[in-house]
């Protein structure tokens, strides 16, 4: 599993990590690893008990408690072997909603079969789905220029005497929090537009300004769009299932989602508009991803 567990606001999970010695998986001397969960803004969190994987080699994991709001962990992991003390770093990312659910991409109809179930051959791992799903969502929201599901951000920029900075996101919409000069303010002196702008406002009008300096402005929020627009969410599962199968989209003629819906996945004899860009080779991805695209293009 790679280093990076996203799970969805409202749900905890359950964290791992696997200790190796010589490229071998392997128990630490003794008892388990010491746990620290840190928020970008140095806050740590409790974790639960930390125990080792029932009948595996190597491999500890606790029971990260539900998160309330969108946020991004660092998870370090702390323990010896062969008298020396080891430190790895995983992280959690808490996002608003998922592009789709697990269950959903493991009843994909490919030909008449389901080659992600798991009665299929290869199996694949609840991982490794997991794991394609968080690099599609990196992908899709490079190309769209915005992400597609809600996310967490902290974004430090320099204050320039003005009332308003931008901040490196489009789609925003939920301020969390603001610091100037250190200094925490109150939120609801305010307004963060979807556009990635943040003003100095009271009572609807501008008001203050921020402090002019060098990387002084610390602002976390939440940017996304609140749910998957149109059929994303089975164009980014069959973006996952290309990542995990590679072969498929050359091999398949169509392809059918848990919802009924049947897309092509011939990437032969495409003919597009002048303009678009074929990300992938396969139209309905590619169409979409050009429908709902923001690169270049300003919001208000």
């Amino acid at each position: 599993m790679a280093d990076l567990l996203q799970i969805q606001k409202g749900t905890g999970a359950r964290p791992r990590v696997t200790y190796y010695a010589n490229g071998v998986a392997s128990d630490l001397d003794a008892g388990v690893p010491a746990v620290t969960i840190t928020r970008l803004d140095g806050t740590t969190i409790a974790s639960g008990t930390v125990t080792k994987v029932a009948a595996t080699t190597g491999i500890y994991e606790f029971t990260l408690g539900a998160q309330a709001e969108c946020t991004y962990l660092t998870v370090t992991w702390a323990g010896p072997i062969g008298g020396v003390t080891e430190t790895l770093t995983t992280y959690v990312e808490v996002l608003g909603s998922h592009l789709f659910n697990i269950a959903d991409l493991r009843a994909l109809r490919v030909a008449g079969s389901t080659p992600f179930s798991l009665t299929a051959t290869p199996l694949f791992t609840d991982a490794q789905i997991m794991d394609a799903r968080a690099a599609t969502l990196d992908e899709f929201e490079q190309i769209l220029g915005f992400s597609p599901v809600p996310r967490f951000a902290r974004s430090v920029v320099d204050g320039d005497g003005l009332w308003s900075v931008v901040l490196p996101h489009l789609k925003t919409h939920r301020l969390l929090s603001v610091a100037v000069n250190g200094a925490v303010q109150q939120v609801s002196s305010y307004t963060l537009r979807r556009s990635g702008i943040l003003e100095a406002t009271s009572g609807y009008v501008a008001s203050g300004t921020f402090t002019a300096g060098r990387q002084n402005v610390v602002v976390e929020y939440v940017h996304g769009e609140p749910r998957v627009m149109g059929d994303g969410g089975n164009v980014a599962m069959l973006r996952a299932a290309m990542r995990l199968d590679p072969g498929l989209s050359s091999t398949a003629s169509s392809v059918t989602t848990p919802d009924g819906v049947s897309y092509s996945f011939d990437p032969a004899g495409q003919v597009t508009r002048g303009g678009t860009v074929r990300h992938f080779g396969v139209p309905v991805i590619d169409s979409w991803l050009n429908r709902w695209s923001q690169v270049g293009l300003a919001v208000a």
